[in-house]
């Protein structure tokens, strides 16, 4: 299945590369998808294009295996406990994207894990991104002092300085009675 170099345009379509940048796969997965018939395709000459439509409404299966029942609930075992911090932030007026490229340029580089955590999450706060909650989840046996859990947070404030509104932030720690 080999796309032809020359741009060829059709409205309402798209060539496989393209496809495969909106849906965020290799060209390989891509080829796999149309071979196994899970996207129809239009052959326009040597080129495949695919219907916008059909590639927007394309979900690829789950990765790994499908849980057949939920994980049960279990306490923390341990002499430690489980501490939850949840950081409430703004996001500034007009920055909703800027936040997100420069969550993803973390994520890409790998900055930022706040060491002693056992996860971390960034969630959105609602669907208009006008705040983001932070979990970062500690075993408390191995978080780290009071003075470099505040250095890797003010570091990461300093990321986000013209994003975020620090300033209404809202912070908690609680400790977790139960989890998965």
């Amino acid at each position: 299945m080999a796309e032809n170099d020359n741009k060829l345009t059709i409205p309402g379509y798209v060539s496989t590369s393209e496809a495969a940048k909106m849906l965020g796969v290799s060209n390989h997965r891509m080829y796999q998808y149309v071979k196994a018939n899970r996207l129809p395709v239009v052959r326009v000459g040597r080129a495949f294009m695919l219907r916008v439509e059909d590639v927007e409404r394309f979900r690829p299966n789950p990765s790994g295996r499908m849980r057949k029942k939920a994980p049960a609930w279990r306490g923390y075992r341990s002499r430690g406990k489980v501490l939850i911090t949840d950081i409430v932030v703004p996001v500034l007026s007009h920055q909703q994207q800027a936040v997100v490229d420069k969550l993803m340029a973390i994520q890409q580089t790998n900055q930022h894990t706040f060491p002693g955590t056992i996860a971390r999450y960034i969630i959105k706060g609602d669907d208009e991104l006008t705040s983001i909650h932070m979990l970062l989840i500690w075993k408390d046996i191995e978080m780290p002092d009071q003075k470099i859990r505040q250095q890797h947070l003010l570091a990461f404030q300093e990321e986000f300085t013209n994003l975020l509104d620090w300033k209404r932030a809202q912070y908690t720690t609680n400790e977790s009675i139960i989890h998965t």
